[in-house]
């Protein structure tokens, strides 16, 4: 019925429209020609125009040939026989009709290029059968846990031909050459003495940006909000849905194999994870929050629910879950990139009762709930609701020790914190000009990023569980540099390179909810695995070096990164 309805309404208006054009151009005739049989003539001139729209419409070659056959270059000269066609003489309306229409054939063609390009992308990042099963020998293995030693002159066994039932991609043998066994039907990979290991997980990051430092980022909500709608028209959408694809893609290929997505809009996170499950796109693991929930005037209120009360916050909770979210993204509190005044970032927003609805929710689905924090109140508030798991964070203070560890409001009894150090850094130490952010998001960056790197050292003193994400999309927090995490774990607390990686791998997976699955170079995990040249425990940079990359079996001989440009290096900040 409704659907009815809604069919007569658009014939009703597109008839209308019709209607209206067809009066106007007749007015304009008129006023040109003064005659009926000139009126009659332009209309006819008008429908056989439209079919000179044609030639643009051949990809790449379509606005050349269009503006070629137009002005009679190869000798055509559509504008001509159009106007004889008609039985029409040249005027100041037909010149500018002409031309209106190679304007839009123009529009269409290079919109058909942009399709075609995207079409060729996706064929190229396709997922491929799997054919072989590997052995991968003369490595060293460091196999994502805490204190295990390395693995000399290491083999690894993938197997991705399976019989009915079994799963590809799966590790099938871990030992050492001699002691382990090579099934004849293994394709050898000889690593050449280089270093193997889980591949890293971003437990918090966005696929919507690069890391690249935009002056958008200081346009005001009016702006921001023009540009939300925008992005949310079919157009906008394919080109950030492009956007997010081209970013996993290079994560991937910097050793990122599983990514904790914490809020894209218009939930097409959700999609490019379907697109990656069901085959269609090679890509990272994909854990995702789909929409975030933040208060009116909220921190992310651009690209999430807005939700001001118990009532309003179930209603999108249950609208996430419908979705098939995998886990719940809230805003707690104020953050550095929307703020006004120093000291706004980390203000707590959402109230207790909120907090606790929407953990009660989501806990009642069967997921957990992260939240955006960055106050030592806005801690509190979050842990006296029940969230999972802290994001980004600020300095803890004793009493809340406790219930980091013991919470029995949240879903698996303890809270975990993400430190994200390398969200605020770039903000931090660079100056104004070089971010392209205001004075008051960098002392409000500087605020921030020196709370989040004190709750990190309190964490670790502490043995509140730690999970690595870097808030990737940021300025400065590109998607293939998670490595450099580490590396601040490493200088702001007495953790080793080992505990790092452990922390980024093993105990990521565990932290978010998919240990059993992958995070560590076990038999019956997922073979998502990286290869780096150097050694990782010795140089913690050797984490960017990377040669080779294999994501649930499929593998990536020569990944290639896309580094963003011009991007200044920095020294981290010191406290």
């Amino acid at each position: 019925m409704n659907e009815n309805k809604h069919s007569k309404n658009y014939a009703n208006v597109s008839i209308g429209f019709l209607l209206l054009l067809i009066v106007l151009i007749a007015l304009l005739a008129w006023i040109t020609y003064g005659t009926f049989d000139d009126i009659i003539g332009a209309l006819a001139f008008t429908i056989v125009g439209m079919l000179n729209v044609f030639p643009w419409f051949i990809p790449f070659v379509g606005i050349p040939l269009g503006i070629l056959d137009t002005l009679g270059i190869f000798g055509f000269g559509m504008y001509n026989i159009t106007l004889h066609l008609a039985h029409l003489s040249s005027s100041w309306m037909t010149i500018v009709w002409f031309w209106l229409i190679g304007i839009l054939g123009s529009i269409i063609d290079i919109m058909l290029m942009y399709f075609v390009i995207s079409g060729l992308k996706k064929l190229k990042f396709r997922k491929k059968e799997l054919y072989s099963n590997y052995a991968l020998v003369n490595c060293s293995i460091i196999d994502g846990t805490i204190n295990s030693p390395v693995i000399k002159k290491g083999v690894v066994l993938i197997k991705n031909i399976v019989g009915e039932g079994e799963i590809p991609g799966l590790i099938s043998g871990v030992g050492t050459e001699g002691k382990l066994n090579i099934p004849d039907d293994y394709k050898i990979i000889d690593l050449k003495g280089e270093y193997l290991l889980p591949g890293l997980i971003n437990a918090h990051c966005h696929l919507f940006g690069s890391g690249k430092p935009m002056k958008i980022m200081n346009l005001s909500d009016k702006a921001l909000e023009k540009l939300a709608k925008l992005m949310g028209t079919v157009l906008g959408k394919k080109i950030l849905s492009n956007m997010m694809k081209s970013n996993a893609s290079n994560a991937l290929n910097a050793g990122v194999t599983t990514m904790r997505t914490m809020g894209d809009p218009f939930y097409l996170d959700l999609k490019l994870r379907n697109e990656i499950n069901n085959g269609k796109f090679l890509g990272p693991r994909l854990v995702c929050a789909g929409k975030g929930i933040c208060i009116t005037g909220g921190h992310g209120g651009l690209l999430a629910f807005l939700a001001d009360s118990p009532t309003e916050v179930r209603k999108v909770i249950r609208k996430n879950l419908r979705a098939e979210v995998d886990f719940i993204k809230i805003l707690s509190t104020g953050g550095v990139m929307d703020s006004r005044k120093v000291g706004e970032a980390g203000r707590p927003q959402m109230t207790i009762e909120e907090i606790e609805t929407a953990c009660f929710e989501a806990h009642r689905g069967g997921i957990l709930v992260a939240t955006h924090c960055e106050s030592t109140h806005g801690i509190k508030e979050a842990l006296l609701g029940g969230v999972d798991s802290i994001e980004h964070g600020a300095e803890i203070t004793d009493d809340l020790v406790p219930l980091f560890k013991n919470n029995p409001k949240t879903l698996r009894g303890f809270t975990t914190l993400t430190s994200t150090i390398s969200a605020g850094m770039g903000m931090a130490v660079l100056s104004k000009e070089e971010t392209k952010i205001t004075d008051v998001k960098k002392k409000n960056a500087i605020l921030v990023e020196k709370g989040m790197i004190n709750g990190l050292q309190k964490a670790y003193k502490e043995g509140i569980k730690l999970t690595v994400g870097t808030d990737a999309s940021v300025p400065y927090a590109t998607q293939y540099n998670i490595w450099k995490e580490l590396k601040y774990y490493i200088k702001y607390t007495n953790m080793t390179a080992q505990e790092a990686i452990h922390y980024a791998t093993k105990s990521n997976a565990d932290n978010i909810g998919i240990g059993d699955v992958t995070g560590s170079i076990e038999i019956g995990k997922s073979a998502d695995i990286q290869i780096v040249q150097g050694n990782p425990l010795e140089n913690i940079d050797s984490l960017g070096n990377v040669s080779m990359v294999f994501i649930k079996g499929h593998q990536i001989k020569n990944p290639k990164v896309k580094k963003v440009k011009n991007l200044t290096d920095f020294e981290p900040i010191e406290l």
